[in-house]
């Protein structure tokens, strides 16, 4: 019945905050006009938001909020080909010469695909990332110690100030669990404060995203937009939220 229809749409966009069309059709087992006009019976009562290719939660004035932290293997397997494409983007800033820092997240791990295979020095909390790129041997490879988030699959310290042991990077790349208006957020504090740690001794910052993390809020805000070089994201982004991200800095989707 297309009230259950309705609910099933809505509990899924409580779970992942973004649902596609063909996601949703998959999931219901009903044909991609059906649920084109379920999400606008949604939309049209203020339940939803239609975005490029499905659906998001409305955003308040304060964003919408991560409802749980997902573990990396649920995270993995989200959004996998806007990561890639967002991932090819910013591997194309690597340069052989470079030292560059990069952080947790399935995104970046992905960037290891597209990264020149020789003369760069990587800097990283990335257990996954790590294991990526370790049997390189024309990469130099360092791995930042401390506590293991076993959820997340990152190193972290309870005072990051420390934990760089004076490494530096010419450039920084990390990810977020969410933007909203200048602010870019993670899901835990000690996680967060190593990216922030990097973001503050690297020469040039950039986030690698993709568009769902845009308009929401998380836990913990550990640097803002005005203070990061550019943003790596899809291309296929709403440009409402393209151009949300341009009013802070550069956005890179080509």
């Amino acid at each position: 019945m297309k009230s259950e229809r309705h609910q099933a749409i809505l509990n899924l966009l409580k779970q992942r905050h973004t649902v596609t069309v063909n996601g949703i059709a998959q999931g219901l087992g009903v044909s991609s006009m059906t649920v084109r006009r379920d999400l606008a019976d949604l939309a049209a009562e203020g339940l939803i938001t239609r975005v490029h290719g499905g659906a998001q939660l409305p955003h308040s004035a304060h964003g919408t909020t991560l409802s749980r932290v997902h573990t990396h293997d649920e995270k993995r397997h989200q959004n996998v080909q806007q990561k890639r494409e967002a991932a090819k983007l910013a591997a194309r800033y690597v340069k052989p010469g470079d030292s560059i820092f990069m952080g947790g997240g399935s995104t970046l791990e992905l960037m290891c695909e597209y990264l020149p295979t020789r003369g760069i020095r990587v800097i990283t909390n990335n257990a996954p990332l790590f294991s990526l790129l370790a049997d390189n041997t024309e990469v130099d490879l360092y791995l930042i110690g401390g506590t293991y988030r076993r959820q997340t699959r990152v190193f972290t310290m309870p005072s990051s100030h420390n934990g760089f042991f004076g490494l530096t990077a010419s450039k920084a790349f990390v990810s977020t669990t969410g933007i909203f208006g200048n602010e870019v957020f993670g899901s835990y504090m000690d996680s967060a404060m190593v990216l922030a740690d990097a973001l503050d001794r690297a020469d040039e910052r950039y986030i690698v995203t993709d568009g769902e993390k845009v308009g929401r809020r998380d836990f913990y805000a550990f640097t803002t937009l005005d203070r990061i070089d550019a943003v790596f994201i899809n291309p296929d982004t709403a440009p409402d939220q393209l151009e949300a991200l341009r009013s802070w800095t550069t956005v890179v989707t080509e």
